[in-house]
């Protein structure tokens, strides 16, 4: 049976230990003890530290911590939709070229800027999570979370972002077009709604073939990945 090539230094030093016992006792017959104590200790040591690195120098390796696989895609789960994409600092999604949603992961954080409705009417602007513009006062913010964005009107959430996993923001809510607040543009709950189409919740759609770029919910029901403006 061959050799494991593993061990050949161990025989290497167990065939030298041998030569320097045998040649120890040589010098020993020819009246050379001093000499052959020499020998003999050499080739002592030789062979006990060959069985010592057989015995502790091949142990099977110990266990590993285990590392995360990349982390290949985001989740965007759009009233209850999810929208598997390409992962970003910063996610823009519009309707017919018209934009509607920015999610804005630049700077520490979520930071989002859209335009809520409510009654198909503009409700609230929300600027990198400021309100500078809300309909009356019964329409108001709340954030119970650091992880979670409401907008409410008479305690009833219209709009609400939760953002409580690195690679997972769910967003639900009525959006109009961020530069005009003539009409909805489209609608994220129980699904998601638009003038080209609909999706029922529930649904998966992977967008990550397509990489990074604007989200975009076409008039003619295609909902694909476009270069920013």
């Amino acid at each position: 049976m061959p050799m494991n090539p593993e061990f050949l230094p161990e025989f290497a030093l167990l065939i030298a230990g041998v030569i320097a016992g045998a040649f120890g006792l040589h010098l020993l017959f020819t009246k050379q003890p001093s000499r052959a104590m020499r020998a003999g200790a050499v080739g002592l040591a030789c062979i006990a530290l060959a069985f010592v690195s057989g015995i502790y120098g091949h142990k099977p390796p110990g266990p590993h911590a285990l590392l995360p696989a990349a982390k290949s895609s985001m989740s965007l789960v759009l009233g209850d939709v999810v929208l598997r994409v390409t992962p970003s600092d910063r996610y823009v999604l519009s309707v017919d070229d018209k934009q509607y949603l920015d999610l804005d992961l630049r700077r520490a954080g979520l930071k989002v800027t859209c335009v809520v409705g409510a009654h198909d009417s503009a409700a609230a602007a929300i600027h990198q999570n400021s309100f500078p513009f809300r309909r009356s006062e019964g329409i108001r913010p709340a954030k119970p979370d650091d992880h979670t964005l409401l907008v409410q009107e008479e305690d009833k959430d219209i709009f609400r972002i939760h953002y409580s996993e690195p690679r997972r923001i769910e967003v639900t809510g009525q959006f109009f077009e961020q530069r005009s607040a003539d009409s909805t543009l489209i609608s994220l709950a129980k699904g998601i709604r638009w003038s080209g189409g609909s999706v029922p919740p529930g649904t998966v759609i992977d967008l990550r073939s397509q990489g990074k770029g604007r989200i975009d919910f076409g008039r003619s029901g295609l909902i694909r990945i476009l270069p920013h403006k």
